[in-house]
């Protein structure tokens, strides 16, 4: 076994390496013998297969003629796609990674290119864009200028938009409410002769019919009924004195013809053109009292309870105006079904059918007695609970009285109504 005086290595007659420099160790070793020996190597062998900088860059380590044989070709380096309008740049060598002590300085292999503005067109002009406007704050300020005009566009479709669907559900409402048939009543004016109010009947004319209307003199009278009345129901009282100004009343219920006329549709189960209009909610009664008083320029309503029991009762202070059978239609006579308006005789005020035929609407709410005008009962706001008056043809005796109240949750079988007109 023989071993290395610079590793320390042993080895026997085989080639072997030396751990420390790489030399060959072979048999037979030679202790005398110096190739081996570090001291007698050459302390900076040549450096072989290296890039050496770029041009002007200084190395005293590298021989001259190094650049002859170990300079690498120019690499020719292309734009990104990105950007097709630059050309292609030469770039020089890279150079090779030395360290700090070796002085070497890398230098960049591409340079920035600058495009010139472009030229600015005004008229026929051909002006370059000035500095202020090429800067990178002209162009976001020009940014925010476009997103301003953007956004006012945006927002003017939007208010149009608006407009026209607000506009085509004003139409679908006002079709939806006013179905294809319906009358068209125009205004009245200032300058047409209308009937004077004079305390005297008069006819209102309505697209060729006419609505005949009855004076009640406005007075005082006890509302309700006494305890003693027959077929007594207990909201019929306290009695208590009710004044009521002078109206007028239609002397008949509003017959089929005449909301035809107004409303162009009929709800009547019972067919015929002079029988009363009945199957009638609250609402459609109300909305032919609008009709009717924007077409002839008076303000026409449902009667209130007061202006109704004072009309029914004409002066009297009993259950009836009269003899009830000679007044009206009811269980007992109608054969079950409406009969024509006036063919009943009429009361003190020339009102006809106050009892029977069809259940009237009256504007007031149902509020108990005693009754007070001023209550809140007489406001046309929404409720579920009106009040009628009157009886039908399918009511009993004591439903006919004048005092008989009737609560209901819109039921429109049987009922229909008639209007009033304020003397002024």
């Amino acid at each position: 076994m023989k071993s290395c005086p610079t590793c320390k290595r042993t080895f026997d007659d085989t080639m072997t390496f030396c751990l420390v420099d790489g030399s060959i160790l072979s048999a037979p070793f030679d202790p005398q013998a110096t190739e081996h020996l570090p001291s007698s190597r050459n302390p900076d062998p040549r450096r072989t297969g290296i890039l050496y900088p770029a041009p002007n860059t200084a190395d005293s380590t590298r021989p001259p003629e190094a650049d002859k044989d170990l300079t690498p070709p120019p690499r020719t380096i292309r734009s990104p796609p990105s950007e097709p309008s630059l050309q292609e740049t030469t770039a020089s060598p890279i150079a090779p990674e030395y360290s700090s002590t070796e002085g070497i300085t890398s230098q960049s292999a591409m340079k920035t290119m600058k495009a010139a503005p472009p030229e600015v067109m005004i008229g026929n002009t051909l002006r370059a864009p000035s500095a202020a406007e090429t800067s990178p704050d002209s162009q976001l300020t020009q940014t925010r200028s476009t997103g301003g005009r953007r956004l006012a566009v945006i927002a003017g479709m939007l208010l149009v938009i608006s407009m026209i669907g607000g506009t085509a559900w004003l139409i679908f409402r006002k079709t939806r409410q006013e179905p294809a048939g319906t009358p068209k009543l125009q205004p009245a004016r200032q300058t047409e002769n209308k009937p004077q109010l004079t305390g005297q009947p008069f006819a209102e004319n309505i697209n060729g019919t006419q609505l005949q209307m009855a004076y009640a003199p406005g007075g005082t009278f006890l509302m309700g009924s006494p305890l003693s009345e027959s077929g007594r129901d207990n909201d019929e009282g306290p009695q208590s004195n009710a004044t009521v100004p002078s109206f007028y009343m239609s002397k008949y219920e509003v017959t089929q013809t005449q909301y035809q006329a107004v409303m162009g549709t009929n709800p009547s189960s019972f067919k015929g053109d002079d029988l009363p209009v009945d199957s009638v909610t609250w609402n459609d009664a109300v909305e032919f009292c609008r009709k009717l008083s924007r077409a002839v320029g008076r303000d026409y309503h449902l009667p209130t309870e007061a202006e109704w029991e004072y009309a029914s009762r004409a002066g009297t202070t009993g259950p009836y105006a009269g003899n009830i059978d000679a007044l009206t239609w009811y269980s007992a006579n109608s054969g079950s079904r409406t009969h024509p308006v006036g063919q009943k005789q009429p009361n003190g005020l020339g009102l006809y059918d106050m009892y029977g035929n069809v259940w009237e609407w009256c504007q007031s709410k149902y509020k108990p007695y005693p009754y007070n005008a001023t209550d809140g009962r007489e406001d046309l706001q929404g409720t579920d609970v009106r009040v009628l008056r009157g009886g039908s043809w399918e009511s009993s005796v004591n439903s006919c009285r004048s005092a008989y109240r009737r609560r209901v949750v819109p039921d429109v079988r049987s009922i229909g109504f008639r209007i009033v007109l304020a003397a002024r």
